[in-house]
């Protein structure tokens, strides 16, 4: 029969024995249960999904190389992942295969953009254009509006602003909501001197994005230069300012020509500037001095209607060129 010996009846030798032997006891069971626990919750890394979907394309591919659809996902899947040369290599795939020919030589296109072969890369474009422009649906087709976009896009990195032109004036009969193509026509207008066009497309552009979008109001700022209307550069500089979320920059200089050339155009940004502040009041003030001198002001109009309703007493305003004051 099994026996325990009282505590009582121990020396302290055998006391001593006991007490190691019960911390040794709760020593191995705290690590183990430390590697129980560790073990129960460790979970191995997982990959990021898109280098799942990635290696799952790529044995899609491997077990049927006929599979365009699944090529053809694996090669967008590279460009994505900045794999162009891997990217390539599928595309060329694809279009020996004579099948879906038009996108995979688009996609080939955009392929060579990220190497910066700007060659390779127009002369896919101008391919895909050669097919897409004689479609039924080629005045609204997405893929060529694009395609001429990029090879005016090219035109302009190789400086060939007058052969950037055409092309997009191609994407804009296609799209003429293109704020980017608008853009960018515009900067070649600049470029090439025809500052009255670049003005044109370039108000357009930005009549898109009035604010958050600096590009399009320097571009025209180098068009009035050009032109030699100083007080308009001022107003497309401060824009840009403003654009560029320094609205403490652009006040003074939008007050300074609050009464010139660019009256009108100076009050619609000073709108736009109090309205972005929050200050409704002070912006329906500005954009009611727009429509004062130009009644039929569309960003005036607008600016109204979004402020108009809210605006309650108004605060006193800067007087037009002297510094800015308590509107900040």
């Amino acid at each position: 029969m099994f026996r325990v010996t009282s505590p009582t009846k121990m020396d302290d030798r055998q006391l001593n024995r006991w007490i190691r032997r019960v911390l040794l006891l709760l020593v191995v069971g705290t690590i183990a249960f430390v590697a129980f626990y560790a073990l129960d919750r460790w979970r191995p890394a997982t990959t990021p999904i898109v280098d799942q979907r990635l290696a799952a394309l790529e044995q899609a591919v491997r077990d049927k190389p006929d599979d365009i659809a699944s090529r053809g996902q694996l090669a967008d899947t590279y460009v994505a992942k900045g794999r162009f040369d891997g990217a390539l290599v599928q595309y060329d795939a694809i279009i020996k295969s004579g099948k879906e020919v038009e996108r995979a030589t688009y996609g080939r296109a955009g392929a060579y953009l990220g190497l910066s072969r700007l060659d390779d890369a127009a002369k896919d474009y101008q391919a895909v254009a050669d097919i897409a422009r004689g479609g039924e649906m080629a005045n609204v087709d997405p893929m060529l509006e694009a395609s001429y976009y990029s090879l005016g896009s090219i035109a302009m990195k190789q400086a060939r602003p007058a052969d950037a032109i055409p092309f997009l004036e191609k994407a804009l009969a296609i799209k003429r909501s293109d704020a980017d193509a608008l853009y960018l026509i515009g900067t070649a207008y600049v470029a090439t001197g025809e500052t009255d066009k670049a003005e044109t497309v370039l108000r357009a552009a930005v009549a898109f994005v009035p604010i958050g979008w600096s590009e399009p109001y320097t571009a025209l700022a180098g068009g009035f230069t050009k032109a030699g209307k100083t007080a308009m550069a001022e107003w497309a500089g401060a824009m840009a300012d403003l654009a560029d979320r320094k609205p403490d920059l652009a006040e003074p200089r939008l007050l300074a020509i609050a009464e010139g050339d660019a009256a009108v155009d100076a009050a619609v940004g000073l709108g736009l500037l109090y309205e972005t502040k929050g200050h409704t009041a002070a912006a329906a003030e500005w954009y009611g001095r727009a429509l004062a001198r130009s009644p039929d002001n569309a960003a005036a109009r607008l600016g109204m209607s979004r402020v108009g309703a809210s605006a309650t007493a108004l605060p006193a305003l800067p007087t037009p060129g002297a510094p800015a004051g308590g509107n900040n």
